[in-house]
């Protein structure tokens, strides 16, 4: 092989291990036959959420991914793929899955790393649906909250059973 070429593939191999390095989640995806426009309308939409999609050969990123530890997506690096990376888990998920929804024959995630576990890909999927860190946060929030409305719920009962009028007298205020 041309030393030339072997130090192009070396460099570009190099440049993968960095992008992995600094990314949350790295998540394989394959595409077939879209057309440029659509790969640009994913890639905006892509970039919008914090994630970025590129197209790199097979051979080097399966390299690249026993290097960086993450050789659990070598089985997924077969045909068209494409990595959809991003510096914060989750990032780019919930605009992978809905442009997965709409190309179904053309587009699909196979799977990933999230903080260096992997998913497949329903278990993408199902984190998708949370919605990101926003989606979970908010979850989170709801599911501390209900014990706690409940608990006032319990009081306020409590306080009408034992004297309705001044139950009634502290709601007109």
């Amino acid at each position: 092989m041309n030393q030339q070429i072997l130090a192009e593939k070396k460099e570009n191999v190099a440049k993968l291990n960095e992008l992995l390095k600094n990314s949350h989640s790295a998540v394989v995806v394959s595409y077939s036959a879209l057309p440029v426009a659509e790969v640009n309308e994913l890639r905006a939409a892509l970039k919008k959420e914090g994630a970025y999609l590129s197209v790199h050969k097979n051979t080097l990123l399966k390299k690249a991914c026993d290097e960086d530890g993450l050789s659990e997506l070598d089985a997924l690096l077969k045909g068209p793929t494409a990595l959809v990376t991003s510096a914060e888990a989750g990032n780019g998920l919930q605009a992978l899955s809905d442009f997965a929804n709409g190309h179904k024959k053309k587009f699909s995630i196979k799977g990933g790393m999230i903080d260096g576990s992997f998913c497949d890909a329903e278990a993408l999927a199902e984190l998708a649906s949370v919605g990101g860190k926003e989606g979970a946060l908010a979850r989170f929030l709801s599911v501390l909250q209900g014990p706690l409305v409940q608990f006032a719920l319990t009081i306020k009962a409590v306080g009408e059973k034992n004297d309705p009028a001044g139950a009634a007298a502290l709601s007109a205020e």
